[in-house]
């Protein structure tokens, strides 16, 4: 039994020295992400934490907190949670490593606002095997996660968006397309004479006119304002409303087949703060490209409306149609709009935040 307990404690010394042999913490080395980089609000998602020891000896004690969002949601039912600098909070849990080995963990976690989120890494405490001493570290590392707006879904907007795509149905059939020419009639006096056909005219010995065919391609400008009189909570209320608008029009006309251009006059919370222009698209890079700038937009215009239009009225493209999203009713909003659509010669529809509550979303 006495050998046994020397044997014991030499045991225990040789595995404290070699745990505190040089720094603790030199070859330990850690990094995090989420599993993904966009997510809806509500949808679960993991972070995923890697912490490898690349040394020969075990570290018997690693301590960690993670900085994460306060408004995160940890779904771990046993997650230690305490509050950190900045607002934020702390996720803290410990771990030991064997010799050249790497450890993943996932916790599954969830955001329940539209927004841009931000890690700012994990600090971490090395102790030696009999817990007598210890090294710390704090691990530099942004990481950042954008959340969607919601989807707007009231029957509303289905109705108003159905009037809209049938108005401008009309108008390409009122409205020739100069470039696809399907054959010459004769001139009445009322064409323009840009469009005789000189070539259709010497062969019949009467002036001929070129006849043009009726497809013109609808194309339609999504315009996002976030000015607002309203103050306070109504204020995020109405601006938000537009957002996931905004995401619900561009998600239908993606669902039409019918190519879109987005403009807005919303700030971004980060490098990318002159977001304001996505050029004409369809597809899912062209869909989350928005996507990911209505999740970034802060509640801060960039500029007032009238700025936005004039810029708009800068490029004007025949037959382009214009949905306005707007936080509430303007008139004089809504005459600065008309006159754009009157360069354009294009439907123009209104979609207001203030009627989502009305509609039932």
């Amino acid at each position: 039994m006495i050998a046994f307990l020397i044997v014991f404690i030499v045991v225990v010394c040789i595995v404290q020295a070699r745990s505190m042999r040089g720094r603790a913490l030199r070859d330990i080395s850690y990094s995090f992400a989420y599993s993904k980089r966009l997510a809806e609000p509500d949808e679960e998602l993991e972070l995923v934490a890697v912490i490898t020891n690349e040394s020969r000896r075990i570290v018997p004690f690693i301590s960690l907190e993670e900085s994460l969002p306060k408004e995160i949601n940890v779904l771990h039912k046993d997650a230690k949670l305490r509050p950190g600098g900045s607002g934020g909070i702390k996720h803290c849990y410990s771990v030991y490593l064997m010799p050249r080995s790497t450890l993943e963990r996932r916790v599954s976690v969830s955001f329940p606002k539209r927004g841009l989120y931000r890690c700012y890494g994990a600090e971490m405490v090395c102790g030696d095997f009999l817990g007598l001493s210890g090294d710390w570290k704090h691990f530099h590392s942004i990481v950042d996660i954008v959340i969607y707006p919601g989807a707007a879904s009231f029957e509303k907007l289905e109705s108003i968006l159905g009037g809209f795509f049938g108005d401008m149905s009309v108008r390409r059939f009122i409205m020739e397309d100069p470039v696809l020419t399907v054959g010459a009639r004769e001139y009445t006096g009322a064409e323009p004479f840009r469009q005789i056909s000189w070539n259709h005219s010497a062969r019949t010995a009467r002036l001929m006119v070129k006849q043009f065919d009726y497809t013109v391609e609808p194309i339609v400008s999504v315009v996002l304002d976030v000015n607002t009189l309203a103050v306070g909570d109504e204020r995020e209320r109405l601006i938000e409303h537009c957002f996931s608008l905004a995401r619900s029009v561009c998600e239908m006309l993606e669902r039409k087949g019918i190519p879109y251009d987005f403009i807005s006059n919303a700030t971004t919370g980060n490098a990318l703060s002159v977001w304001s222009y996505i050029g004409e698209g369809l597809g899912n890079a062209h869909l989350f490209s928005i996507l990911e700038g209505l999740g970034r937009a802060s509640l801060k215009p960039r500029e007032n409306f009238t700025a936005t239009i004039e810029k708009m009225k800068r490029n004007v493209e025949g037959n382009r149609s214009v949905i306005c999203i707007m936080p509430e009713r303007n008139a004089e909003k809504q005459q600065l709009a008309q006159s754009l659509t009157e360069l354009r010669g294009g439907a123009l529809q209104f979609i207001y935040g203030e009627d989502v509550n009305d509609l039932g979303a």
